[in-house]
């Protein structure tokens, strides 16, 4: 093979990496993935309610989060709860007058929580509802800090009288710990 040839195949090499490069980090920045969680699902107690919780997320790329979500529902839903499980892009998930409890989530990345669970924590500024913020990702540290951690998976404006009453970071790479999730649901409905 000549020179030129190699030249080519290295070019077109580099630039395919570029280009795939470019797309991974505009489905992050631009949220892109968030914009396809428009679904929600009902999930009943067995016998009567104790009340109603909406839990809403934000997929992210890996869909972990949803994941995260179902399983806060399930537990919820275990202890007596009507849960209203909704993607962050559903409509259902912009009416919380029918919820005692509202649990919001999504991906963090580099240190920072997703736009949409941003703007969706700007919606809920005037609320006086019992809030809870889960967050998914692969950095183990910010778990263990409830102040980093709070920082970065509800990230308030200025200003703020929002209230968090229970935040939880889920490490991907170690798979759900139901343990932590029932922690996070006795600390949210204390």
């Amino acid at each position: 093979m000549d020179i030129k040839k190699i030249g080519k195949f290295l070019g077109i090499g580099l630039i395919t990496v570029f280009v795939v490069a470019l797309a991974a980090m505009g489905f992050v920045f631009f949220d892109v993935m968030s914009y396809t969680a428009t679904g929600s699902e009902n999930l009943n107690p067995d016998g009567s309610s104790n009340g109603n919780a909406l839990v809403v997320y934000d997929p992210g790329i890996s869909g972990a989060s949803k994941d995260i979500a179902m399983t806060i529902g399930k537990k919820l839903q275990s202890r007596g709860y009507t849960v209203r499980i909704a993607g962050i892009r559903s409509p259902v998930a912009l009416n919380t007058s029918d919820y005692e409890y509202i649990v919001l989530g999504g991906p963090i990345y580099a240190g920072s929580a997703s736009n949409s669970v941003k703007d969706y924590l700007k919606t809920l500024q005037s609320t006086s509802k019992t809030i809870g913020v889960f967050a998914s990702g692969d950095d183990p540290d910010t778990a263990k800090n409830n102040a980093t951690l709070l920082e970065e998976a509800a990230p308030l404006p200025e200003n703020s009288s929002l209230q968090i009453k229970a935040v939880i970071k889920v490490v991907t790479s170690e798979g759900i710990d139901e343990q932590n999730i029932n922690a996070f649901i006795n600390q949210l409905l204390k």
